[in-house]
């Protein structure tokens, strides 16, 4: 079962797009653990999070995903991840979200600046956090994922989601 959000997002997914499942690499977490502390040297105050499968050291992209929270520094945080990774691809000053597409090391990395926590990041996190603390639990999402590798993105997503959902208990 999809929530209304999780159904409106594959909407927008392009049709054509076709999921790539690789084997993990350990060199994704070197990579991502060197960008926090590149953020962290000249933002010590925002919290950063690290999520995804390179996070969880499963089979997924390889690639990065890293949020950052700035809540009140929110504007001087922005001008200064600008200078560090240049013009983000998606600006919404509105809503306080920033997000830097970009390669490092020859992996894809996604960077998002928030101001504030969204009820769709904590359920990320709390996914995350289940994941983390579950082998089984990682195996088995790591076997979803390599049996969506070559279907269409929306069929990997569908997947992704209602194995989230039934881990959060979400009905």
């Amino acid at each position: 079962m999809l929530k209304q959000n999780q159904i409106n997002y594959l909407k927008t997914v392009p049709k054509d797009r076709i999921t790539h499942v690789v084997d993990f690499d350990p060199k994704t977490q070197t990579t991502a653990r060197k960008i926090i502390s590149e953020v962290q040297a000249s933002l010590p105050l925002v919290k950063i999070y690290y999520i995804g499968s390179s996070a969880l050291g499963i089979a997924g992209e390889n690639d990065l995903d890293i949020t950052i929270m700035a809540d009140s520094d929110f504007d001087d945080s922005l001008k200064i991840l600008k200078k560090s990774y240049g013009t983000p691809e998606h600006e919404n000053l509105q809503t306080r979200y920033v997000k830097w597409k970009f390669i490092r090391n020859g992996f894809p990395v996604e960077l998002h600046l928030g101001a504030f926590m969204t009820p769709d990041l904590q359920e990320q996190l709390d996914t995350q956090k289940i994941l983390e603390d579950s082998k089984d639990l990682r195996l088995e999402y790591e076997r979803i994922k390599r049996e969506c590798n070559g279907l269409p993105w929306t069929d990997y997503l569908t997947r992704k989601y209602e194995f989230w959902n039934k881990i959060l208990g979400i009905k």
